[in-house]
């Protein structure tokens, strides 16, 4: 399970919330960065004039751009250019995306020089907007939404200690002194390097993409800043798609109007925040799971001096059976209903594996817990092993699929026989009110398997109809057997 701040400082996740302040992780990047536009008009006490502060970063390179005389960094003015687009990824932000690593790039090396040519360029142009530079991840190659939420985060890294002290001190949470950029903060640490704390209200998705580079490619300002110029040189929008960055960077330093219109453009933005409301990336998901099931704790010993295979096929259906009580009975599935979302197939699947995954790790079982291991007849959801001896494999299927008897009669078998497994458990998410017809009808699928000396898995129905509390007078919650 992933490491969040409250869980590491022993602080509520609930605590973090109601101060706005994001429960990063300290063990892995999210899919959320900053957007500096959400920096507009920001009323938290450490970012009120901080929009300003971020332009005007990049207003400081007009006075150096104009004393340049060659670009290359044997020029002192150059090399001070250089040097300001040298930025170092902020240590324990927990934001940033990478495929295959939890790491952001920073700014350095060959990335500065060729940033600090660009800032010449443009401002020996006499474009001097600094709402140019937002406009990088479009114009220039290697900059994408990731770096410019780094570029950010280093830009105004006074200001996110600042706040980072305050919300320490406000919730009680161990500090150390830090010495940064002249000065001193006591803020938490995490592996010897310091904690950043970062406002909810500035964060948004980052787009999903197939490597770091292609990021700048989704962002939805991107595709309606480009058809904009577009339509001003006149070209199709079969034409523009093929265009790279370099070309885009030619057009809107090369033609006034192409500059004026990106420059109105950016300015007339208004960053869109997060909804951590409706959570779509999950960003809060397995918190608030872990605390859910903190509070019902899973009695189960697992002694040695019973036959392995029954005791895997025991925790197993265990884990089954407890799942079931927390969605019937203690509204486990309402992490899925906010905002009228309505839970997948995928969502049930993961609630149960991370229900499993929980209650494993919290009592120290010695069992592996496997989720869709693909034996080549397809994906097993999860399955629950101890060594060699003992395979358990789980098959979920919600009432709705199509392929629900498929899934019991021959998916599950199948699935057993490619593993090797020992035993097999179907469970059903009933979300209509078909569970009489259902369960007739798999009565019938299972006597003619015994017929057959075929292998009949346990079947567990879960209401996964949303429950509706207890205290509402209209509280009916019908628990399956």
């Amino acid at each position: 399970m992933a490491i969040h701040y409250s869980k590491y400082f022993h602080v509520e996740h609930k605590d973090f919330i109601s101060k706005g302040v994001y429960n990063g992780y300290l063990d892995k990047d999210s899919l959320l960065h900053i957007d500096p536009l959400l920096l507009k008009g920001c009323k938290i006490p450490e970012f009120q004039n901080a929009y300003d502060e971020f332009l005007q970063y990049f207003k400081d390179f007009i006075p150096l751009a104009k004393f340049v005389r060659k670009t290359d960094t044997s020029d002192r003015f150059f090399k001070q250019i250089v040097k300001r687009f040298t930025l170092s990824e902020i240590p324990n932000t927990g934001l940033g995306y990478s495929t295959g690593n939890t790491r952001g790039r920073g700014i350095s090396g060959a990335l500065s020089i060729q940033l600090a040519n660009s800032a010449y360029e443009i401002i020996s142009a006499g474009l001097i907007e600094p709402e140019i530079f937002c406009l990088m991840q479009l114009i220039e190659d290697n900059m994408g939404a990731d770096r410019i939420s780094d570029m950010t985060l280093s830009i105004l890294q006074k200001n996110i200690l600042l706040y980072t002290q305050r919300v320490a001190k406000e919730l009680n949470i161990p500090t150390k002194r830090y010495a940064c950029l002249g000065e001193y903060f006591n803020v938490p640490f995490y592996k010897r390097k310091p904690v950043h704390f970062i406002p909810m209200c500035l964060l948004t998705d980052l787009p999903i993409a197939r490597d770091y580079d292609e990021i700048d490619d989704v962002c939805r300002y991107n595709t309606e800043l480009k058809r904009k110029v577009a339509k001003i040189i006149g070209i199709s929008w079969k034409e523009y798609k093929e265009y790279k960055k370099p070309d885009w960077k030619h057009i809107i330093l090369n033609n006034k109007e192409c500059y004026d219109a990106a420059i109105s453009f950016y300015k007339g933005l208004t960053g869109v925040a997060y909804d951590f409301g409706t959570d779509a990336k999950e960003q809060y998901l397995d918190i608030l799971m872990e605390e859910i099931l903190e509070k019902f704790p899973f009695d189960f010993i697992c002694s040695t001096d019973v036959n392995t295979r029954n005791k895997v096929y025991e925790f197993t259906m265990a884990i089954c059976k407890q799942f079931k009580h927390l969605v019937e009975d203690n509204r486990l599935s309402e992490v899925f209903y906010r905002k009228n979302r309505t839970p997948d197939e995928t969502d049930w699947q993961m609630l149960l594996y991370t229900v499993a995954d929980t209650y494993r790790t919290a009592g120290g079982f010695d069992i592996a817990i496997t989720r869709e291991d693909n034996p080549g007849v397809g994906e097993i959801d999860f399955h629950i092993t101890r060594g060699t001896k003992a395979n358990t494999i789980i098959e979920i299927k919600r009432s709705s699929n199509q392929n629900l008897y498929h899934g019991y009669r021959s998916q599950l078998a199948a699935y057993i026989r490619a593993e090797r497994a020992t035993d097999g458990i179907f469970m059903i998410i009933v979300e209509d009110d078909n569970y009489e017809k259902i369960k007739n009808n798999l009565a019938v699928i299972q006597e003619d398997m015994k017929s057959k000396g075929e292998y009949v898995p346990e079947v567990i129905y879960v209401n996964g109809n949303r429950q509706v509390s207890a205290s509402n007078p209209e509280y009916h919650n019908p628990v399956l057997p």
